[in-house]
């Protein structure tokens, strides 16, 4: 506030405030209340955002599943000589002796080996542990397609695939004496690879 007075004029002639108070009798405007969403709404939004993470997950580890796949599978290939081949009831029992060079397959171990190897039933598989980890394998039911198998010049195909079975128990397989029939007399020792 500016005071001009003309003159002298008297101390407190310019301190002179006046207060002007103003009271509207006007209330001030209704708040508008926040609007609640439903529960179901809610609801709702949570599920379908729940589930749109749970399918971008999905769909990013995909190709690690597809992977793992591939890899079992590469593991659980067998020798391609059992499709042809359905199981016999007559033929004579096919002995295969084997040996562990790494010393830590059991018996019970070789079994689903073997089984998965030439795709035949465990049941099939008769194992007797002969000791320092040679083994005595009796194949039943399943006829000469097993010694074509284990004996012919295509046999690493089975002795591929016996080890990558028995790999998983830390083993490495040798054949130590060729697949022949039970009541033919044993045929002599493999020469070693």
């Amino acid at each position: 506030m500016v005071c001009l007075l003309v003159g002298n004029p008297p101390m407190n002639a310019c301190n002179h405030n006046h207060q002007i108070s103003v009271n509207f009798p006007e209330n001030s405007p209704p708040t508008l209340t926040p609007r609640r969403r439903s529960c179901g709404c809610t609801l709702t939004i949570l599920g379908v955002s729940l589930s749109l993470l749970f399918l971008t997950l999905i769909a990013l580890e995909s190709p690690f599943i597809a992977f793992e796949n591939s890899r079992i599978q590469s593991r659980m290939r067998s020798a391609p000589y059992r499709k042809d081949h359905p199981p016999v009831r007559i033929p004579d029992p096919i002995i295969i002796g084997l040996w562990d060079e790494n010393k830590m397959v059991t018996a019970l171990q070789l079994i689903v080996c073997i089984s998965l190897a030439l795709g035949i039933n465990e049941e099939h598989v008769s194992i007797v542990n002969e000791g320092s980890h040679f083994f005595l394998v009796t194949v039943v039911h399943e006829g000469s397609w097993v010694l074509e198998a284990v004996n012919s010049e295509e046999s690493v195909a089975f002795l591929d695939a016996l080890n990558v079975q028995s790999r998983r128990f830390g083993a490495r397989m040798v054949v130590s004496h060729n697949a022949h029939r039970k009541e033919a007399t044993p045929p002599p020792p493999s020469p070693p690879p």
